[in-house]
């Protein structure tokens, strides 16, 4: 068959990861992984068959998702060749001339995690998978469901080098939204400038598809293509279903004709009777052929050029933002910048055990002896605490100090984050210290929660943050004002230093402007800390946390708690007296005699309140050691 796109209609068809899911009777998450199973194989190759007889002319290869990134999340990163290859093949062998064979290749879903220097990388992931499918005989490309400008770039590239005819949809439920409607004029500016053979839009409910079809009509001339859902998705005892009945869909889709679509298919939810039902309908029926669209129409046909997408990220204001406008100075940024050595934050634990307001009403004496920040742990080993952004949002309502929150990446999700984050810049939560977060399973909900990988990990967090600075959220919406944080990150430096280095190094990049490090335990292990600083241009707070007893500071050196080492002469120093009061005087004397030290030295001291009955008391003698004044000794009496 050829692709005559100006002379005749062409049928491609459904989905198939819901209609394997329908057949199957199960959910199935990854239907890329069924090309390595015998009976999968033959599911895939039923489904196949089942659109060739309903009228499909065109049928995709079950390679949505079989790039490495998003295989490699389900431990098949190894088999992307092997699932690309068989994919072709079961098509190939359905197809056996009745239909043109499309090499399906949907996006990497980076999300935050991509960045413009990551596109030459994205660039070789979508070629690596191409090139395999062009190699097992596939007909054309389907680049499909695209919603990101730079990731499109990345494929469009790969792609075009192939040589092959290339079909290039965006989709997704974000792009119908009345905000992505400057992305989706980029991302139609790329199909213009890469001269693809059809562009078009998938994966939304036919209403939706259809409003954004209409910009793409008025924006370019090159053939359409349209693949619905069948209607918006529910979920029933874990399925997802897609309940619009067929002749909706149909009328529809036969509105789409005089805009220039040419193409036409089903996606999620759709199955053989909506093929079926769309070839009877456009039986006969001729292009609509259009001509002196898009180009000189405010979607210009650039040159193919490599030129990335550049994401511009609005700098550091000084400014913090809720989503209604300004509302004060950033507190945060202004004392990190005021020249004042060294800065003391002291770290106020949520606890479980008694309410927030017991809690903040405990740190008064903390205050009294000139504490600059207090900051917030979240749900820190993975355990259960209290909220930390109502919990610095007490504790700045109560003495109206700064405090830093902290926020860890994988313990919820984009969407919820997202909205997190702005409800802490309403409440008036100045500075963020953007971690990672542990494992649900290192702690006591390990067998109830499980982590989220939307965003992988603090880097990702901190993008997240510096978007929110330029105005928008992760998925390119824009807000009414820009939301601005003065973000921090965490250095684990108990571990290897070559690997921690560059990670920070990263941390930077991505919008850090301090740095909390794990605690010090000695003037050595200070020292080397400090060193390895000593190259970046951010605020250092250097972490401590007092040793009180033998017990506590030979589990810490035995590396249960990662990122934290001790050494041996610190464990020694207190367990060489027999008496938990000695011990205890002994340890408060170390971090004592360390903070005093190093205090004119660093821009700022993190201090960890000590696990004790009297751990506020005992906080206030290193507070009081940080600002050069003298310890009272009340608390080691």
């Amino acid at each position: 068959m050829d692709l005559r796109l100006r002379e005749q209609i062409f049928i491609g068809d459904g989905a198939l990861g819901t209609q394997l899911q329908k057949m199957s009777g199960k959910a199935i998450m990854l239907p890329e992984s069924l090309n390595l199973d015998a009976v999968g194989v033959e599911l895939v190759g039923r489904v196949h068959a089942q659109y060739i007889q309903a009228g499909a002319g065109i049928i995709e290869t079950n390679t949505f998702a079989a790039n490495f990134p998003r295989l490699d999340r389900f431990g098949l990163g190894k088999e992307c060749e092997r699932i690309n290859t068989i994919a072709v093949e079961i098509a190939r062998k359905t197809a056996a001339g009745r239909a043109l064979v499309a090499g399906s290749v949907g996006p990497l879903d980076l999300g935050v995690a991509a960045t413009d220097d990551d596109a030459r990388l994205m660039e070789v992931y979508f070629r690596s998978q191409m090139t395999t499918l062009k190699k097992g005989g596939v007909d054309l490309f389907m680049l499909e469901t695209f919603s990101s400008p730079l990731e499109a770039r990345s494929a469009l590239l790969a792609a075009g080098d192939t040589g092959l005819p290339v079909f290039f949809s965006i989709g997704g439920q974000s792009i119908a939204r009345p905000y992505a409607r400057k992305s989706v004029l980029e991302m139609i500016a790329l199909a213009n400038q890469f001269k693809v053979a059809a562009f078009g839009i998938n994966c939304l409910s036919p209403y939706d598809l259809g409003s954004v079809l209409n910009i793409a009509a008025d924006n370019t001339d090159l053939p359409l293509l349209a693949y619905p859902n069948a209607g918006t998705s529910s979920v029933e005892r874990g399925i997802v279903k897609y309940n619009l009945p067929t002749n909706a869909l149909v009328e529809e889709a036969v509105k789409w004709l005089e805009k220039g679509v040419v193409v036409f298919g089903g996606c999620c939810g759709t199955g053989p009777e909506h093929i079926k039902a769309l070839a009877n309908a456009f039986k006969g029926k001729t292009p609509c052929v259009r001509s002196g669209i898009g180009v000189g129409r405010g979607v210009p046909a650039e040159p193919a050029d490599r030129e990335r997408l550049t994401l511009r990220v609005r700098p550091a204001s000084g400014k913090i933002f809720s989503c209604g406008g300004p509302i004060a100075e950033n507190h945060v940024r202004a004392a990190l910048h005021s020249g004042k050595k060294p800065l003391v934050a002291v770290e106020v634990k949520p606890v479980l055990s008694r309410p927030l307001a017991a809690t903040v009403e405990s740190m008064g004496k903390i205050v009294e002896c000139g504490v600059d920040f207090f900051d917030v742990p979240d749900n820190p080993a993975a355990n259960p605490a209290r909220d930390c952004m109502a919990c610095a949002h007490l504790l700045q309502k109560q003495y109206s100090l700064p405090v830093i929150m902290h926020k860890t990446a994988t313990q919820t999700n984009a969407l919820h984050i997202s909205s997190y984050l702005l409800g802490a810049a309403d409440l008036g939560i100045q500075g963020i210290l953007a971690v990672t977060g542990d494992p649900p399973g290192a702690g006591a909900f390990d067998r109830i929660a499980t982590r989220v990988n939307d965003l992988r990990n603090s880097i990702e967090l901190l993008r997240l943050i510096a978007l929110l600075r330029a105005g928008m959220l992760a998925n390119g919406q824009t807000l009414p004002a820009p939301v601005d944080f003065a973000a921090g990150c965490a250095f684990a430096h108990g571990g290897n230093l070559k690997t921690q280095i560059p990670w920070l190094a990263k941390k930077a990049e991505a919008g850090a402007e301090f740095v909390f490090t794990q605690p010090v335990f000695s003037r050595d292990d200070y020292g080397r800390v400090s060193e390895a600083l000593a190259k970046f241009r951010l605020k250092k707070f250097i972490g401590i946390l007092p040793l009180l007893s033998a017990r506590q500071a030979e589990f810490i050196q035995s590396g249960r708690i990662p990122g934290i080492t001790v050494d041996q002469a610190v464990v020694d120093g207190i367990a060489r007296y027999p008496k938990p009061d000695d011990q205890l005087k002994a340890g408060m004397s170390q971090a004592i005699s360390l903070v005093a030290g190093m205090a004119s030295e660093t821009d700022g001291v993190y201090l960890i309140m000590p696990f004790h009955k009297n751990a506020v008391a005992l906080t206030v003698e290193l507070v009081r050691a940080a600002k050069g004044k003298k310890a009272d000794g009340e608390a080691l009496k």
